[in-house]
């Protein structure tokens, strides 16, 4: 990596929040696609995961593969097992699928 681009690497990279610094580091290296994916989208909507998930630029090449989209097929709203649990509902739906499959 030349001497010009790392400079402005490390000029970007202060300004990004350290939740997302992770991704980044893994996007301008070059390793994963996903993270190149997930760190241009926060970058375009200014660190706001809900901005990206409710993205309304259509004509964005990356619209469709845009991270933090709620699964068009969801039946509990598009929340993952650990943030249902975090707002005290992973429990409650546990239980209601297993009355529902008995």
């Amino acid at each position: 990596m030349n001497i010009e681009r790392q400079k402005k690497i490390a000029e970007r990279r202060a300004q990004i929040p350290r939740a997302y610094r992770a991704t980044y580091n893994r996007a301008v290296k070059g390793k994963s696609l996903r993270a190149a994916v997930n760190a241009q989208c926060l970058m375009c909507c200014c660190w706001q995961r809900d901005e990206v998930r409710n993205c309304t630029d259509l004509a964005c090449p990356l619209y469709a593969v845009r991270p933090y989209q709620i699964p068009q097929n969801s039946q509990n709203g598009g929340f993952s097992g650990a943030e249902l649990k975090k707002q005290g509902k992973g429990d409650k739906l546990c239980q209601i699928k297993r009355k529902c499959s008995v």
